[in-house]
């Protein structure tokens, strides 16, 4: 979702959520990140995916509908795809 295609309350948690999970994943990517603030990121992304639920609020062309299909809604299952990835680089 982009900004200029908000028109409603929804589109506008959507939108935001989006945004955050965008931020989510780049600092998952970070090679030094603030454990606290990225624990807060997913934190706040997940309150957002289960707002969106509650709300019933679209989550197609959304990253929280990849979440929701594939991760069971977790956005911290979600992160792991990167976490992981750089766990495995530093052991070898």
């Amino acid at each position: 979702m982009r900004e200029y295609q908000i028109r409603n309350t929804a589109d506008a948690l959507a939108y935001m959520v989006d945004c955050t999970l965008a931020t989510v994943s780049s600092m998952a990517c970070l090679k030094s990140r603030k454990k606290c603030e990225f624990a807060r990121q997913i934190s706040i992304a997940q309150k957002g995916i289960n707002w969106m639920k509650e709300m019933h609020v679209s989550d197609i062309s959304n990253r929280a509908e990849e979440i929701n299909k594939n991760y069971n809604g977790s956005v911290e299952k979600w992160t792991e795809q990167w976490t992981k990835e750089k766990e495995s680089l530093n052991v070898e």
